[in-house]
Formats: C-alpha cells, sequence, structure tokens
C-alpha cells in the first residue's frame, strides 16, 4: 500500500511524524462493524477537536490519524470507493472515529496503546472479510512526490532521496531529471539559471528559496540573465510549478515558479526525539575524482513542544577536471574550428579543463517557537559564499593547442534573512501565513587589464554587482464543507518585493568609452517594486470533479536614471550638391531619462479536472494568462557588455513595454497501486503545452540610433517583439516501483522556432529632407586661402515616416534565440538486501538540435551549437545500519564528450568525463 498526500494537503512531513500507515493481515471472525476492543482510559479521556470534511475514506483516516496522533493501520485497497462522514467537533478518539466511519462496512480495533487497526466486512455484515498481507512502502523509499500524479496541474517535485543518489556536484544537477526544465549550465561559475519550457531570465521564472525571491542578475552574454546561489547540501526538496500561477509566488511570473526548500528541524525530531542530525563527507575516489576534492556538511537540530532550532553548515570543493572524449564527433566541426585546425581540437579536446576550480561554503540557522493557539514564529538565515574563475580558451602562437586565459575572478554571495508566522487553529476558515524577508547578493569581480588598441585598452579594475531585494507576503486558505455536495478551498493574499541594483566599479574607461555619458557599464542602477493581490478558488466534488479559478492583480512601479549620446541636426546642407557633414555638423547631444513609471494588470486562471469513471485516471486542462513588467537591467542598460577592442554599445529602452502571457495546456494523469504485484504503483503525467507571450523582451542587435543613416551591427538594445513569442511541446514523466526494482522515465519535446522581429529604429527618430530653407550664392575660403563661390541650399530635416517603420528581424542575442532541444532521462534501479542496497542506472539523453553544428554561420549572432549526447550514470546506495550510509555514483560512465548548451555559442563549458565519487552519511 502506498500512502499519497495531493499538493495543498496535509505535508508529507507532519504527516510522517504523525502516522505509520501499514497494513494488518488478521480480522476478527463474525465481528459487528465498528465493534472495537476496550480502548485505553488514557486515550478514553482525550477529547480532540477535529476538522474533517468528507471525502474518499482512506484520505480521511489519515488526517484522522495525524490530528489524532494515532497510528492506523489498514490496507488503502480495501477502502476504495467508500467515503467518510464529516467529523467536526470537540470528540474523544473512540467517538470522533465511529462517527468518520458511519455506516460503512469497516471494523476498527485498538491492537496497542496508541494503535489502531481497520478492516473492512463483508457487505453482510456476518463476518469479517479476511485481508492479504500487504507490506509498507514508506515515503523514504522515494514515494514522497506521488502527489504529483493525482494533481491537475503542470508540477514536479525532486525529492531528498533523489538528491542524495547522485551528491550533485552544480545545484543544476538537481534538475537533470525534470520534465520541461532546463539550465544553462557554466560549469565554473555554482550559479543556477533555470529554465522552465523555454522560458527564463529576468524574473520569468520565479527562482525562490524558502519563498524568498532570488532576482540577482548581471548582463553576460546573454545565455544566463538571472542568476541564484543554492548549495544542495541545504535543500530538503524542490517543486517546480509551470505556466502562469494565481497562487502565492506568481506575481511579475509568466514561465513558472521553482521554490528550493531547505531542511527544517522537524526532519530531524521524528518519533519523539529532542536532538538529532546527520554529517555528510564526500570526494572524488582516486585518479576517477576528476576534480572532485571535498562535497559535504553536518546539519544539528535539537527542539521539544516549546519550539526547535537548527544549525547546518556545508563546503564544496572543486577543481580542474578532464572532458569526456568519446563520441567527440557529435560536437560537430565547427566548435573551436575544428575543420580549420584539427591538430589543435584534438589538444583541446584531451587537456585539462583549467581554471575551473571553486569553493562554496553555506551556513543556515532557523529557530522555531510553538506559541499558544496553534500559532508558530520562525527565524532563519542561510548565507552561501562561492569563488570561482571566468576564463576563455585561445589559440597557442604555435597553434598546437589551447590555453585557458583567467579574465576574471568572482567571489559570489547570498545572504537571505526571513521571519515566518503561522497560525493553523481549530477552524477550517483559517489557516493563515506570513513572511518578511530580505535578499542580499553581490558578486564582486576582480577583471584582469586589457591590452586591446589603445583607444580601446584598460587596466585591471574590481565591479561590485548587487541586488537587494525586500519581501513581504501573507496568505490564508479556508475550507467550506458542503458534505454530499463537496468540498470547496479558497486560497488568498498578498506578496510584494522591491529590488534595487547598485553596481560600483573603479575602473578607468578606455578613451573610446569615456565619448559616452555613461560607463558604468552593463549592469546599470535602479529600483523595481511590485505588489500583487492573489485569490484562487478550488472545488472538489467527491473526488471526480475538480474544478479551479483564480484572479490576480499585479502593479508594479520602476525608478530609475539613464541615457545615451546622440548626435542630432536641424538642417542638412548640400554645397554644391553634395551633402556636406563637417561644415554643418551634427550636434552632439546628451539623452537623459528619468524613469518613474507605474503600471497594473489582472490575470486570470482556470482549471477543469475529472476521473472518467475509474479512480486511477485523471484528465485535466488548465488556462491562464501572466504578465510581466520589464526588469531595470532591461530598460536602463547602457555601456559596453563587455571589454576588449569591440565596438558594441548597448543602448537603454525606456519605453520598453510589459509581457502578457496566454498559457494553456492539456493532459491526463495515472495513479494505480497494486496494479501487477501487491503494493507496486504506477505514476504517469503527460500534458502539452502552449505559452503565446504578446511583447516578449529580447536583445536586438543592429538599431539604429535617432537620426543615423542606417542600422548599426554593434549597436543593441532590449526591444519587444512584434511577433507572438510561442513556446510548445510535450512532457512526458513516468514512474513505476514494485518495492524490490523501479523506474523512472522524464521526456521534453519542444516544437517550432519563433521569429523575433522590431522596429529598426527603436526610438525612433529617422530622419529624411523636406523642403528648401535656403538657396545662395556665397562666397568661401579654400583650405590653400584663395577665394571662391559656390552654390548652398539647406533644406528641414523632417521625421520619416517610412523608415521608422522599417521592421527588421532575426537579429537577436539571447537564449531565446533557438528553442532549447528535446531532453530526457531514464532511471532503472533495484533494491536488495531488504532493501537496504539500492542499485541503479540512469541515462540522460539530447537528440541535440542539429543546427550550426558543422555550418558556420554568423546569420544570426547567436549559434544553436546543442549537440546530441547519450550519457550513463551508475549508482549504489547502502544502508549499513538505520543510521549509516555509504553512496557510490560514477558519473558520465561512458566518457562521453558533451555539453548541455542554452543558445550561447559562447557557453562551450564541456561537462566532466568518467567521474567516481564517494559519499558517507550519517544520521543520529
Amino acid at each position: 500500500m502506498v500512502v499519497s498526500q495531493r499538493k495543498g494537503k496535509q505535508p508529507a512531513s507532519r504527516l510522517a511524524f504523525a502516522v505509520h500507515v501499514g497494513i494488518l493481515a488478521v480480522l476478527a471472525a463474525h465481528a459487528p462493524v465498528h465493534a472495537v476492543e476496550k480502548v485505553s482510559s488514557a486515550i478514553a479521556q482525550e477529547f480532540i477537536a477535529f476538522h474533517i470534511p468528507a471525502q474518499p475514506l482512506d484520505k480521511a483516516v489519515l488526517v484522522f490519524a495525524e490530528q489524532a496522533g494515532l497510528q492506523v493501520l489498514f490496507d488503502s485497497q480495501m477502502l476504495r470507493g467508500l467515503t467518510s462522514q464529516p467529523l467536526n467537533g470537540d470528540f474523544g478518539v473512540q467517538e470522533g472515529l465511529a462517527r468518520l466511519l458511519g455506516s460503512n462496512p469497516v471494523e476498527y480495533r485498538f491492537t496497542g496503546e496508541r494503535q489502531v487497526t481497520l478492516t473492512r466486512v463483508s457487505a453482510e455484515a456476518k463476518g469479517a472479510l479476511a485481508l492479504g498481507t500487504t507490506s509498507v512502502t514508506a515515503s523514504e523509499n522515494g514515494n514522497g512526490a506521488d502527489w504529483v500524479y493525482q494533481t491537475p496541474q503542470a508540477v514536479s517535485v525532486i525529492t531528498r532521496e533523489q538528491i542524495n543518489k547522485r551528491a550533485p556536484r552544480h545545484a543544476a544537477d538537481m534538475l537533470e531529471e525534470t520534465p520541461g526544465v532546463y539550465t544553462a549550465v557554466d560549469q565554473r561559475d555554482p550559479g543556477l539559471s533555470i529554465n522552465i519550457r523555454g522560458v527564463q531570465d529576468y524574473g520569468r521564472v520565479n527562482m525562490n528559496v524558502d519563498g524568498m525571491r532570488q532576482n540577482f542578475n548581471v548582463n553576460g552574454h546573454q545565455h544566463r540573465n538571472g542568476v541564484m546561489l543554492i548549495d544542495p547540501e541545504m535543500v530538503s526538496s524542490i517543486e517546480i510549478d509551470k505556466g502562469s500561477q494565481s497562487t502565492l509566488g506568481g506575481a511579475g511570473v509568466i514561465g513558472g515558479i521553482a521554490t528550493f526548500r531547505t531542511l527544517e528541524a522537524s526532519d530531524f525530531l521524528k518519533d519523539g526525539k529532542e536532538y538529532g542530525g546527520r554529517i555528510r563527507a564526500g570526494s572524488g575516489i582516486g585518479n576517477m575524482g576528476n576534480g572532485t576534492y571535498f562535497n559535504g556538511g553536518g546539519v544539528f537540530a535539537f527542539g521539544n513542544d516549546i519550539g526547535d532550532a537548527l544549525f547546518a553548515v556545508s563546503e564544496r570543493h572543486f577543481g580542474n577536471y578532464r572532458s569526456g572524449r568519446q563520441h567527440a564527433g557529435n560536437l560537430g566541426s565547427q566548435m573551436r574550428l575544428k575543420d580549420v585546425r584539427p591538430e589543435a581540437w584534438k589538444s583541446w579536446l584531451k587537456s585539462e579543463v583549467g581554471d575551473a576550480g571553486s569553493v562554496t561554503r553555506s551556513q543556515m540557522a532557523k529557530f522555531g517557537l510553538n506559541l499558544p493557539n496553534d500559532q508558530r514564529v520562525q527565524l532563519s538565515y542561510l548565507n552561501t559564499d562561492s569563488d570561482s574563475n571566468d576564463a576563455w580558451t585561445y589559440l597557442k602562437a604555435d597553434q598546437s593547442g589551447y590555453d585557458y586565459v583567467r579574465h576574471s575572478k568572482n567571489n559570489l554571495s547570498t545572504a537571505n534573512y526571513a521571519i515566518d508566522y503561522s497560525w493553523n487553529p481549530d477552524n477550517e476558515l483559517i489557516d493563515l501565513k506570513a513572511k518578511l524577508y530580505y535578499v542580499d547578493t553581490q558578486l564582486d569581480r576582480a577583471n584582469a587589464r586589457h591590452n586591446a588598441t589603445a583607444d580601446n585598452a584598460f587596466g585591471a579594475y574590481k565591479d561590485r554587482f548587487q541586488t537587494e531585494t525586500w519581501g513581504g507576503l501573507v496568505q490564508n486558505t479556508s475550507l467550506f464543507n458542503f458534505d454530499t455536495y463537496g468540498q470547496l478551498s479558497v486560497n488568498y493574499g498578498l506578496e510584494m518585493y522591491q529590488d534595487t541594483f547598485t553596481p560600483r566599479t573603479n575602473k578607468v574607461a578606455a578613451v573610446n568609452e569615456q565619448s559616452l555619458p555613461y560607463v558604468e557599464g552593463a549592469n546599470p542602477s535602479g529600483k523595481r517594486t511590485m505588489a500583487s493581490l492573489f485569490s484562487n478558488l478550488e472545488y472538489d466534488y467527491n473526488g471526480w470533479l475538480n474544478l479551479s479559478g483564480g484572479l490576480r492583480y499585479d502593479r508594479y512601479r520602476m525608478e530609475g536614471k539613464t541615457g545615451m549620446t546622440t548626435y542630432l541636426k536641424d538642417v542638412r546642407r548640400y554645397e554644391d550638391g553634395i551633402a556636406i557633414v563637417d561644415n554643418k555638423p551634427a550636434t552632439r547631444t546628451e539623452r537623459f531619462f528619468d524613469v518613474d513609471r507605474e503600471s497594473g494588470h489582472f490575470s486570470p486562471t482556470f482549471g477543469i479536472a475529472i476521473k472518467p469513471g475509474v479512480d486511477w485516471l485523471q484528465l485535466y486542462s488548465h488556462v491562464g494568462k501572466g504578465w510581466r513588467p520589464p526588469a531595470v537591467t532591461e530598460v536602463f542598460m547602457s555601456g559596453r557588455p563587455h571589454g576588449g577592442n569591440s565596438s558594441e554599445r548597448v543602448f537603454p529602452n525606456p519605453y520598453l513595454k510589459p509581457e502578457e502571457s496566454k498559457d494553456w495546456e492539456l493532459g491526463f494523469n495515472i495513479f494505480k497501486e497494486s496494479l501487477f504485484f501487491d503494493n507496486d504503483r504506477l505514476g504517469i503525467k503527460v500534458s502539452y503545452f502552449d505559452n503565446r507571450i504578446k511583447n516578449f523582451s529580447f536583445m536586438r542587435y543592429a538599431v539604429a540610433m535617432p537620426e543615423a543613416p542606417i542600422p548599426s551591427l554593434t549597436d543593441l538594445s532590449y526591444a519587444n517583439n512584434l511577433e507572438d513569442t510561442r513556446f510548445r511541446g510535450v512532457e512526458y514523466q513516468l514512474n513505476y516501483d514494485m518495492g524490490r526494482a523501479y523506474t523512472n522515465l522524464s521526456y521534453t519535446h519542444m516544437i517550432g522556432s519563433n521569429d523575433f522581429c522590431s522596429p529598426d529604429y527603436f526610438m525612433g527618430g529617422a530622419k529624411k529632407s523636406g523642403k528648401t530653407l535656403k538657396s545662395v550664392i556665397e562666397r568661401y575660403t579654400r583650405p590653400d586661402g584663395t577665394t571662391g563661390v559656390r552654390s548652398v541650399r539647406e533644406y528641414e530635416w523632417l521625421d520619416d515616416p517610412e523608415r521608422n517603420g522599417r521592421i527588421g528581424c532575426g537579429a537577436i542575442m539571447g537564449n531565446a534565440a533557438y528553442m532549447p532541444a528535446d531532453r530526457g532521462s531514464l532511471t532503472v534501479g533495484a533494491r536488495f538486501l531488504e532493501r537496504r542496497l539500492d542499485t541503479g542506472v540512469r541515462l540522460r539523453y539530447s537528440p541535440g538540435n542539429g543546427k550550426d553544428l558543422n555550418a558556420h554561420s554568423y546569420k544570426s549572432l547567436e549559434q544553436a551549437m546543442w549537440p546530441k549526447y547519450s550519457v550513463y550514470d551508475l549508482y549504489a546506495s547502502y544502508w549499513m545500519t538505520d543510521d549509516l550510509n555509504i553512496t557510490l555514483v560514477m558519473e558520465n560512465a561512458t566518457d562521453e564528450a558533451y555539453f548541455v548548451a542554452m543558445g550561447d555559442v559562447n557557453n562551450l563549458s564541456m561537462a566532466r568525463g568518467r567521474t567516481l565519487s564517494g559519499m558517507l552519511e550519517y544520521k543520529f
């Protein structure tokens, strides 16, 4: 039998603490319905406030067990098709259970001090119906995600067990098996950027830690505009909600929500323990360690009914590594110019990836206090600090290979502070949660000097990029029970946050940069404030019909200053029929924008789900709208995007419009227990999704500045796409577990491509000659000192509607230039030695996108270099005792040469080759 919880119901951790669900194979013969053995006097004197609406009986019994603090033993298969009676009020345990069961043909017996056994009797109630023995599969063995297959929405979860099996090096490794989720991975940079169904960057996906938004971004080469720093050692689970949301966390979101939940004291204080924790230490093994030096940490928690505390630390050390070498032909002929310099390419492939070392340290502390009337307050602090380097490959002078040359040394740190409050009294109308938080993320970057041409050279310098986010949220959930007419859940609340960007630098600008009024770099200062009211209603009728509808109102305000240098003319002058610029030059004009604007938007959602006559199949559909105002960087960014002797310039766009999305999906869930064997279970989730975004913001190159005669290839600005930007595809997710063996499958298939079009003159200002203002013969002095006469005409300098309306397409930089390639994973595992030994193999696969691998084309600046790959990982986890575990993992067992790209040709961070590592864990 498998116990599962549906999203939004009682948390699995609380359930595990309150109830151990199983099955008993012995029934009392010829016992009347509800016949009981005498309950102990201690339990009989207890009166408990129950709040349990009518629902399927097996689920109602689980809620009863938690509220009563009992162990309830039963076979969920035998309770299928039965519905509980509502139970509201103060009752003794025995009376409460009898009321809950009502007239159902179920017998209960107290078989221990705090243990109850349920059995089902025959319809004639003449005797007990014998039940077969069914073993228990606890949530620790992998069933903590079963609710995903019973939730009529696009949601995925990564459990702590999944994370532990493979001891991830990069935070992105935790998401490898999640359908619809991609990550732009830079192996040198521990920062994480999440893409959901093709959508990422600038808050389109709400990346958060325990509800605290991680809105830091530094504009790079467009493959990651928005990163978060999270240590896998601190994570208890990850939940991915895809598409627009009318619940908490959906403000300004059009792609989805990625929530990283951190460890809690309750995770280590189960079964009445007053202290507990764990120690984990891992390392690479021998010559196959491949740059894995240390990965581990410790957690200690203590507490009682009054309160609890948790302390955690971790440290991670990684160094240079060797990439894979097999099937290198999949990388194509253009990467590192293999077709031009084959020997240098071979040397690069076989050499160690340089300057890849990083050190990450994390500390976390939480203090919780349980107050009267079911209230709780918790203070939390989480800090993660990481040192890493940026390097690029340069051809050696003798062209025999490539060297890794460092161009910056980075320290990225994130400090999260929060105070949480919850109130969940014995009242179905109140389940209140509130939070205040502050997130401070800083990147200190020491940049190398650049010896370019004289006018473009600059010395070594330091940058600091800082994002401060203040946030607050409050939500409440009210339940309304209509007995046989179903149950209504109403969730409503408010969330607010404010991002402040404050860059600093001591760079002495190059000569060419000094000609511009803004030289502080590509990350501007500014502030954006978001506030959102939301409500979501969910109606469930007898378990077979589910309706949901929500409405969100978002409002934002953006404040900041930016500017640009342009050259403007009042008239155009011709001398002897030749246009003259030098004699009548355009006037240098520094245009400044003091931006203070705000607006709001309503966004609805609606969902429907039905079970068509069988309990194991659910069909569902969901539609919704989303809205994302532009980010500070998109609006105010000005200056050179990077160093060097290149002439690129980025110009601000204070007129950038908010994005509006319309997304819908159609899918089905299958969740079936005891399908082929007793206690096995099958979960399947398949969905088709389609997300259309209006005014999608992208980095447009080859824009034209006001009064410029034509667009310049090296001028860039953010612009709104005039075409609808569409991300659509199909997701597949399957899990089958029969106890001794199991398998997990996930696959994402993306469909179609997008066109990106915007006006060449993104701010207008195209000009043309008008009527003649002056036509004269004038005397002038030649350079040799002699005089002469010439005809002069001056014309009006007028707006040019035809050129102002000219549209350019395809000039896009960024990860959205190409649709992400299909990607999937397949895991097959088996358990031995009374399931203490868990072994398995995982295949990670992508067919690639088949573009640009053998044709070096700069039709677009971006190249879709995403090669195909098939990577096999092996793992084994053995619990030698209940407290001591050893894990061995061999990643990339076949030494595949591969990398995962996200649309940026410069993000060529080859993944690790064959790597063997181990982890020891001790729990106490």
